[in-house]
């Protein structure tokens, strides 16, 4: 599938474009030096994790991920969660 970018106005969508790239480099620096950073990481990567099988057309909650990775299960994990997980 091809995508046609030439419709698309690209001189309106450079400014909020970079305005986001700046905002997630100082994010980026002000979590390197937090010492919350370990924790925010994790729950990035949780959140990474969910949003690949969604993707993939797959449903994870990320508190049912958490609790799966912590060996907290309330239930028999799903397919699905497995795939998260690993």
């Amino acid at each position: 599938m091809a995508y046609d970018f030439s419709s698309l106005p690209l001189n309106s969508l450079i400014g909020p474009l970079a305005r986001a790239e700046d905002l997630l480099a100082r994010l980026d620096e002000r979590v390197h030096k937090s010492p919350l950073r370990d924790g925010f990481v994790q729950r990035q990567h949780f959140a990474d994790a969910a949003s690949a099988l969604w993707l993939d057309g797959e449903l994870v909650h990320t508190e049912d991920l958490v609790l799966h990775d912590a060996h907290m299960d309330i239930r028999t994990p799903t397919h699905e969660l497995t795939r998260a997980h690993a």
